[in-house]
């Protein structure tokens, strides 16, 4: 029964964030946005809203911060293996050859390594002093976020900073209509998320995976989905840097995320007494957007086994990941 209630939360949520996803894209045409700036800032926040309420709801109601804090680094490990998802369907060449290594890339990817690793200190060595629901590590990462946002949102304002792609659009709507259907969009999310996450925690103890696992794995998958529709829609318009910028920008707004839920948390930061084995999962999250960005930056490659050799040592370092995660669950 908890496995049926699980498919059908996530078939909700994933719907539901395509929504999200495609309103949200509305907004950017209307508000006159960049379009790189809304796949890194607008679209990373909204496809990154399952992973908050899950992990928020999973704080506060099921006092499962293993999960909560899996969810969210998991899904960090499988943005990036969307990029990789796009290297074997592109039939070009190597996907990341034809990636233009904007400048607002780097600054994304380098902030979402950046923000992972303090989270990363903050789990195995408890390296940032308390000052109340916050570690100065949590300041930080707030701080560094929204200097990022900042920087990226100035880059894209360059016109030599990036290539505007052209998009075949529907007939325009009131900016009411797209209000009001990202506010149905995201309250039905809720919902769906809410259950996805009290289905996932009983899952997590019946079978005895653990929180730990489950979160990084089942649930992190199921609440990258919508990253996954925004990929998929990407490469089908043509835009890849607007399925990279969402990806690196998901990263990044999921370890803004983790912080704020520290909030709410009855313990404190999320940060304190959850389990070190998601140093693992946070270290594996940082090699994927280095080794994605490098691809990105390297021209000229071969594909192999139809993957590219950034891809083929992302898919080895990712599976690896997850084999050392179910041998420590």
């Amino acid at each position: 029964m908890h496995w049926i209630i699980f498919l059908i939360s996530s078939l909700v949520t994933v719907l539901a964030g395509i929504r999200l996803t495609v309103f949200a894209d509305k907004l950017s045409d209307k508000l006159k946005l960049g379009k790189l700036w809304i796949g890194i800032v607008l679209l990373g926040m909204v496809t990154s809203l399952p992973e908050a309420i899950t992990t928020i709801f999973s704080i506060i109601s099921l006092n499962a911060e293993n999960m909560a804090v899996g969810n969210l680094l998991g899904s960090n490990n499988v943005n990036p293996m969307l990029l990789v998802m796009m290297d074997f369907l592109y039939r070009k060449g190597s996907v990341s050859d034809d990636i233009h290594p904007q400048a607002s890339h780097r600054v994304s990817a380098f902030f979402a390594v950046v923000l992972t690793l303090i989270v990363v200190l903050e789990i195995g060595f408890s390296s940032f002093p308390k000052t109340g629901p916050l570690t100065i590590g949590g300041i930080l990462i707030c701080f560094m976020y929204f200097y990022g946002m900042h920087k990226m949102s100035k880059l894209d304002a360059d016109p030599a900073a990036v290539i505007q792609p052209e998009l075949q659009r529907e007939a325009p709507e009131s900016l009411t209509v797209i209000w009001f259907n990202l506010l149905v969009s995201a309250v039905i999310v809720t919902i769906a998320a809410i259950w996805l996450a009290k289905s996932a925690d009983t899952i997590a103890l019946q079978t005895g995976l653990g929180r730990t696992f489950v979160g990084t794995i089942l649930l992190a998958f199921v609440t990258s989905l919508p990253e996954l529709v925004v990929t998929l829609s990407a490469m089908r318009l043509g835009t890849l840097d607007l399925a990279v910028g969402n990806v690196y920008g998901s990263n990044m707004t999921n370890m803004f995320i983790l912080v704020l839920c520290g909030l709410v948390s009855p313990n404190g930061a999320l940060v304190d007494g959850v389990s070190k084995t998601h140093v693992i999962t946070g270290v594996s999250s940082m090699a994927l957007v280095l080794i994605s960005i490098a691809g990105i930056l390297k021209k000229g490659k071969k594909k192999y086994f139809r993957l590219g050799w950034d891809s083929i040592i992302m898919l080895i370092l990712f599976i690896l990941g997850s084999v050392i995660l179910y041998q420590l669950r």
